[in-house]
């Protein structure tokens, strides 16, 4: 029985490296919260730009993993294979599909990786974001009793590590991360609808590798394009009317339509708790989703932001986050907090500036 199990590990392992790919590249350039958004160049608006970012579910049935074959410019002003943008679901609340895309990609990523490397000391070297970003891998001696016990680890550790790039996504996007060259993402940072977004994202696509943990990249975008629109419209997805018509309900409160990006108040509220388990701040029923539970696996793997030639952009911070030379999820509560007291410390926009 151990003879066949080994022959079956060594086989899967064959067949991963001849099926290998490449990490994701960067994100999926969307959305900043409100609708008919204007954007600035410097201290120039831009004539005639507005980000159309409201969607709805029948323009979301194609997923592209994201390789780098799709271009930003295509992304944003359209031609790209897929659509993104915020849609509003009545038990979700607003929820952005580029987000939960990303978190689903690398959950698919990870998993590729974590069933060659498991129990080993590997890193998985990911491209910067402001500092670098290694996933730890460590040396264990682990042991499973089937096949399938140790592939539903590894899916489990594959989306709670995708979750927890995307918690310090929302870190970096604070300290001024730029996805798109010259346009800091400061109004993005710990926007209310990212990480359950990216939430949704992760549990979608440890869903699909649960049933299938070995499945091949098209049919996985396959997999993941039946499963958002069948779990958008569970959770009550509206038309894109109806998307638009919640957003300029909230205009005021929750973001500012007379901002233009890449102003930070253009989002007038963020939330800056780091958890694995949340409820959406809008929705008539809103829904609760929780990875808590898959915690117990992160003890044979973990994600690490190792100091880099941007360390300048940290400067602000107290010297005992400052002078680490490397960060776990450990400390994100901790800069999370430390991002809150200073955004606490700021008038919201210049149009407050004006009237005092």
């Amino acid at each position: 029985m151990k003879l066949i199990y080994k022959l079956s590990f060594f086989l899967s392992i064959i067949s991963m490296n001849a099926f290998a790919i490449e990490p994701p590249t960067g994100v999926r350039p969307c959305c900043a919260f409100g609708t008919g958004l204007k954007a600035e160049l410097g201290s120039v608006p831009v004539p005639f730009f507005s980000l159309e970012n409201v969607v709805e579910v029948s323009e979301l049935d194609q997923h592209k993993y994201n390789d780098g074959s799709e271009s930003v410019t295509s992304r944003l002003f359209g031609g790209a294979e897929e659509k993104n943008g915020i849609i509003y679901t009545e038990r979700g609340g607003f929820l952005d599909t580029a987000h939960i895309r990303d978190t689903a990609d690398y959950t698919y990523y990870l998993n590729t990786e974590l069933r060659k490397h498991l129990g080993t000391d590997y890193q998985i070297v990911l491209p910067d974001e402001l500092r670098s970003r290694i996933i730890q891998i460590h040396p264990q001696d682990i042991t499973f009793k089937t096949e399938k016990e140790r592939m539903d680890a590894i899916y489990q550790l594959s989306g709670l590590l995708a979750f927890r790039l995307a918690q310090w996504h929302e870190i970096a996007q604070w300290f001024g991360v730029e996805s798109v060259g010259g346009f800091k993402e400061y109004a993005s940072a710990f926007s209310t609808e990212d990480l359950y977004s990216n939430l949704v994202g992760a549990i979608i696509a440890t869903q699909i590798l649960q049933k299938n943990p070995t499945i091949k990249i098209t049919e996985y975008e396959k997999a993941f394009s039946s499963q958002l629109q069948m779990v958008l419209k569970k959770m009550g997805a509206v038309s894109k009317e109806k998307t638009i018509k919640e957003l300029e309900a909230i205009d005021g409160q929750w973001w500012d339509s007379l901002e233009r990006l890449p102003e930070k108040w253009v989002v007038k509220v963020r939330d800056y708790t780091l958890s694995l388990e949340m409820t959406p701040d809008f929705g008539d029923e809103p829904y609760s989703l929780s990875i808590r539970h898959l915690k117990k696996v992160e003890q044979w793997a973990e994600l690490t932001l190792v100091s880099s030639d941007n360390e300048s952009v940290f400067a602000s911070l107290p010297s005992t986050l400052k002078n680490k030379p490397t960060w776990t999820q450990a400390d994100f509560e901790k800069l999370s907090k430390f991002a809150k007291k200073e955004d606490d410390k700021m008038p919201q926009s210049n149009n407050e500036l004006l009237s005092e």
